[in-house]
C-alpha cells in the first residue's frame, strides 16, 4: 500500500470530521486544521485514542464542544476490526508524514488487483477508504447507500476483478487460489459498503428529511429498492396513458391542407358555398421499432423500464424486436414478450447471451455485431432505439458503423440515463454517436422516459 494512498484516506476523514463540526456550530478555521496536520504526524494513527487527543487538542476550542466532538470522531474514525495473528499493520503515520499525493505511486486500479491477488485485510480497507473518497461522488451531495456504492464498484470494476486476477495469475504462471481471491474481492465490497454507509451517518444532524419524490420523478440511477419498486407499479400504468395518447393523435392526424377537388364537390349540396371544407389525411402508419439496451451495471434497470414500457406499447406500434448486450448482442424478443411484468435484469442476462469475451461494455463491437447479425432486418420503416450510458472502456466506439446504420432505418435515437454533465468525460463516448442519431435526450426518470418514447413515436 502506498503511502499517498493512505493519506488521501486518513486526510479525507479529518476533512470530514472538521466539515460535520463546522455543520454543527463549531468555529473551526484552516489555522486548526493545519494545527491538526502538524499534530498527526507525531502520533500512531493505529491508536485511535492518540489521534483522538490530536484532534481533540487541536480542533475543540470549549468545553461545551467535547462531546459533540467525540460522537462525530466515532462516526469519522470508527473502531476497526482486530488484525489476524501475523498480519501486517499498515503504517498510517508515516502515510499522513508523507501529505496526500494523487498520481503517486501505482494507479488505484492496478493497487486493487495486487490486493486481491495477495492483499491483507487492513490493505483492503484502506484501498476501500480511497476509492470511496475518490469516487463515491459525495461532492454532488449525499444520495442513497446504494447510488454511491454503485459509483465506487463500477470505478473498480469490481464485476470483473476475479476474471482478471485469475487471467493476470494464469499469465504469470501463478496458482491462484480462486476462493481466496473471491473471499478478499466480497470483504473489498463489503468494505466499501462500510465506508460508504459511515460518511452518509456522518452528515450534519438536523438535516432537512427528504421531500418524498414521485415514483415518475425519481432519479433511476439513485433510486433506493422501494423507490424501484413504485418505479416499477408506475410502468404499466404510464404506458396505457401513453398507448391512449398516441392512439388518439393518431386517429385525428391531418396535414392542414385542403383538399380543393373534395371540397368543391361538397360545395354543390350548399349552393357552390364550401361550408364543409374536405382535408387531406395522410395513412397513419404504426412505427417498426427496434430496441437495443445496455444492461451493464446500473443501467440495467433502466434497460429493464424501457423495454417493459415499449413492450406495453406493441399494440400502437408495427413490429416490435428487442435486443440486449454487454459486450455481446442477443436478441431478448421472445424473454420481453413472455415477461409478466417489468423485465428484470437477471432474466435478460438468463435468457440471452449478452456477455461475451471479458463482460466490459463494448458498444463498437456490439453495433458492428448488430449490424451483421440483424442488419437484414432493417428498413426505412425501421426506428431504433439505443438506450445506455455510451461508457465504452476506451475502446473503438465504432461511430462509423452506428453511421451505417442510420443510413439504413428511418431514425435513430439514443436514451442515456446519466447526467447531461457526465457525457463525454472519462470513458463516454457520447459524441462519437450523437451526430448519427435524430435525437439524443437524458432520460433519467419514469417521466423523461415516457417523454422521450411519446415523441419518438
Amino acid at each position: 500500500m502506498t503511502a499517498a494512498g493512505a493519506g488521501d484516506a486518513i486526510w479525507g476523514r479529518i476533512h470530514r470530521l472538521a466539515s460535520q463540526l463546522r455543520a454543527a456550530g463549531a468555529d473551526i478555521a484552516l489555522s486548526e486544521l493545519l494545527d491538526a496536520a502538524g499534530a498527526v504526524r507525531h502520533v500512531d494513527l493505529a491508536d485511535r485514542e492518540q489521534l483522538r487527543t490530536a484532534l481533540r487538542a487541536t480542533l475543540v476550542k470549549h468545553a461545551h464542544e467535547l462531546a459533540r466532538f467525540d460522537a462525530a470522531f466515532e462516526v469519522c474514525f470508527p473502531p476497526r476490526p482486530v488484525r489476524g495473528a501475523g498480519e501486517p499493520a499498515a503504517s498510517p503515520a508515516r502515510a499522513v508524514a508523507a501529505g496526500p499525493g494523487p498520481g503517486a505511486g501505482p494507479a488505484l486500479g492496478e493497487r486493487v488487483h495486487t490486493a486481491v491477488e495477495a492483499g491483507t485485510e487492513q490493505e483492503l480497507r484502506v484501498l476501500a477508504e480511497e476509492a470511496v473518497a475518490r469516487h463515491a461522488g459525495f461532492e454532488q451531495g449525499a444520495r442513497t447507500e446504494r447510488y454511491h456504492v454503485y459509483r465506487v464498484l463500477r470505478a473498480v470494476e469490481l464485476a470483473h476483478l476475479l476474471h482478471d486476477a485469475l487471467r493476470r495469475a494464469r499469465e504469470r504462471g501463478d496458482d491462484l487460489s480462486r476462493a481466496e481471491v473471491a473471499a478478499r474481492i466480497e470483504a473489498l465490497r463489503r468494505l466499501i459498503t462500510e465506508e460508504v454507509r459511515a460518511r452518509l451517518a456522518a452528515e450534519p444532524p438536523g438535516a432537512d428529511p427528504a421531500v418524498p419524490v414521485s415514483p415518475f420523478d425519481v432519479e433511476l440511477a439513485r433510486a433506493t429498492a422501494t423507490q424501484l419498486a413504485e418505479v416499477r407499479a408506475a410502468v404499466r400504468p404510464l404506458a396505457r396513458r401513453l398507448a391512449a395518447r398516441l392512439r388518439r393523435r393518431r386517429q385525428s392526424i391531418r396535414s392542414g391542407v385542403v383538399d380543393m377537388k373534395r371540397t368543391a364537390r361538397r360545395s354543390v349540396a350548399t349552393g357552390g358555398v364550401p361550408l364543409d371544407v374536405a382535408f387531406r389525411r395522410p395513412h397513419a402508419h404504426k412505427p417498426e421499432l427496434f430496441t437495443l439496451c445496455d444492461v451493464s451495471g446500473s443501467v440495467a434497470d433502466f434497460a429493464g423500464f424501457t423495454l417493459t414500457l415499449i413492450s406495453a406499447l406493441a399494440d400502437e406500434l408495427a413490429r416490435t424486436r428487442s435486443f440486449a448486450f454487454v459486450d455481446a448482442v442477443d436478441e431478448i424478443t421472445a424473454v420481453v414478450e413472455a415477461s409478466p411484468g417489468v423485465v428484470e435484469p437477471w432474466q435478460i442476462l438468463q435468457g440471452g447471451r449478452v456477455i461475451g469475451a471479458d463482460g466490459h461494455s463494448d458498444y463498437g463491437t456490439v453495433l458492428h455485431d448488430f449490424r451483421d447479425r440483424y442488419g437484414r432486418g432493417l428498413t426505412d420503416r425501421s426506428t431504433l432505439v439505443i438506450t445506455g450510458d455510451a461508457r465504452n472502456n476506451y475502446r473503438p466506439p465504432g461511430g462509423d458503423v452506428l453511421a451505417d446504420i442510420a443510413r439504413r432505418v428511418r431514425a435513430v435515437y439514443w436514451l442515456n440515463p446519466e447526467p447531461r454533465v457526465q457525457w463525454d468525460a472519462t470513458d463516454s463516448v457520447v459524441r462519437a454517436y450523437a451526430p448519427h442519431c435524430r435525437g439524443v435526450f437524458e432520460v433519467r426518470t419514469l417521466r423523461q422516459l415516457g417523454d422521450a418514447v411519446e415523441r419518438i413515436l
